[in-house]
């Protein structure tokens, strides 16, 4: 099937907004950034790393330093797509080869490899119940996980069902709990009873460049290459978050209402601005604000999200514990540092449980928005079906997630076990995405807006990372 270079022309980017003092940076920091921020804590950095640093050690780190580096910068070069067209970056790559439809099968076929697993809602349940009968819950406790994940996953609907924009609420809520609140106390916790040796041994792994040891658990180690900061393929994430906080572009295209929220068209197909020397000088400034928004928060907080939870889980818990937890490996560290602070049992658990109820909206959220947001493109003529409201396909979307996670509860797969298959599958999205991206570049992008070679250079880095970890993933785990 040909290429789609079909686009809405002659209109201009708008003008970026100004910042003028520090307030107005400020008011830059709380959007998207925060949003990746606040999931930029899950189970990457309170799972699969602690998992993994400790049954291996901190020396394997390094794999999280690269991958947090690559999404930042891959979701600045989407972000700049979506700030150029109105489009999220999903949508310019099913515009490439093989057509929207095919696009959109695989899109969805991936989607769920990774998010089929209710990895939030187990845990949130495991925490509850840990909460519940004051202990760390195990295989005699699985019918209680089973109704608390089932409160879980209704906990994390219920904000999408209020607000005007389910960003703007996901953004409040990030900011602050996450950033205001969780994340200062793991830093308290992690200065007041770690020893500084063991800091130093986790910034040195995070420096250990191609570290890997004989016998590694490559579903650990794919897992955190795949879930460490928010995912191999944030950039697909956050460029939605940049379209519905209407950056660019984008501010023509419409967003993803909250179910309360006002009725909002949401355009098929995005824009193509001329190629003057004006658009490519507004297309920078956007993007150097992206840059702002995305390195302090997100790479360096997700660099620092990654280190409290580590070292606090290397200090304290034993080797032995990571792999006999079963159902409570949420429970591990609070029970472990009770023993020199007695509250920990009570403030980690509910630190934990307000973490994986946030980031479980967010991923609650993020499956059916990104499912909806292709299909809406591949499928032009819903647009007519529901008068241009594209909440129906969305929270129809929703119900058939529901369904799948209630199954998967069901099946009773352990929380951490549920994180980690999620986050080593995410390294074929991680592949297929920067390679989707390269496309985007080469084949849509008129020559002045296109990405400079140090972008795509760090594309090609991108498929050769995730590449290797999804294959030695599968060589070593599945087959």
């Amino acid at each position: 099937m040909a290429t789609d270079t079909k686009y809405i022309e002659g209109h201009d980017i708008p003008e970026p907004m100004q910042m003028k003092s520090w307030k107005d940076y400020v008011k830059l920091l709380f959007g998207p950034g925060i949003i990746a921020l606040g999931l930029g804590l899950g189970t990457g950095e309170l799972i699969s790393a602690p998992y993994l640093v400790v049954k291996m050690g901190p020396g394997l780190l390094w794999i999280a330093t690269i991958s947090i580096l690559l999404q930042t910068l891959t979701s600045v070069i989407a972000t700049k797509y979506t700030v150029l067209t109105g489009e999220t970056v999903q949508i310019g790559i099913n515009r490439l080869w093989l057509g929207k439809k095919v696009w959109t099968f695989l899109w969805v076929f991936m989607g769920i490899l990774t998010r089929a697993w209710p990895y939030y809602m187990a845990l949130t349940g495991s925490t509850l119940a840990a909460l519940f009968i004051g202990q760390i819950p195990g295989a005699d406790q699985r019918g209680l996980w089973t109704i608390m994940s089932i409160l879980g996953l209704v906990l994390c609907m219920i904000p999408l069902f209020v607000g005007k924009k389910v960003m703007s609420t996901l953004a409040t809520l990030f900011f602050w709990l996450t950033a205001v609140v969780i994340i200062p106390l793991l830093g308290i916790l992690a200065i007041k009873f770690v020893p500084g040796s063991v800091f130093g041994e986790a910034f040195r792994g995070f420096l250990n460049f191609g570290n890997i040891p004989p016998n590694a658990d490559w579903t650990a180690l794919a897992a955190v290459a795949g879930y460490a900061g928010l995912a191999s393929n944030a950039g697909m994430s956050i460029s939605s978050y940049y379209r519905d906080a209407g950056w660019g572009m984008a501010k023509k295209v419409g967003y993803i209402a909250s179910a309360t929220g006002e009725k909002t068209e949401l355009q098929t197909s995005g824009y193509m601005p001329p190629e003057t020397d004006e658009n490519a000088s507004r297309l920078k400034k956007w993007t150097n604000y992206t840059k702002l928004e995305l390195v302090p928060i997100f790479f360096f907080g997700s660099i620092i999200t990654m280190t409290f939870p580590c070292v606090l889980y290397y200090h304290f818990v034993p080797a032995s514990a990571a792999t006999e937890s079963g159902f409570g490996f949420t429970a591990l560290l609070a029970h472990y540092m009770s023993d020199v602070f007695p509250a920990a049992w009570t403030v980690l658990l509910v630190a934990f449980l307000l973490t994986f109820w946030l980031d479980g909206v967010a991923v609650t959220d993020g499956g059916p928005r990104d499912f909806a947001n292709i299909i809406w493109n591949a499928y032009p003529e819903l647009k007519d079906k529901f008068k241009g409201d594209v909440r129906p396909l969305y929270y129809g979307i929703l119900v058939i997630f529901v369904v799948l996670w209630l199954i998967m509860i069901a099946i009773g797969t352990t929380p951490h076990v549920m994180a980690l298959m999620s986050g080593a599958f995410s390294n074929l999205i991680g592949f297929i995405f920067p390679i989707g991206l390269l496309g985007v570049n080469f084949v849509l992008l008129p020559k002045k807006f296109r990405f400079s070679w140090f972008e795509v250079a760090v594309l090609v880095c991108a498929v050769a990372f995730y590449g290797f970890f999804f294959i030695n993933f599968l060589r070593n785990s599945i087959f």
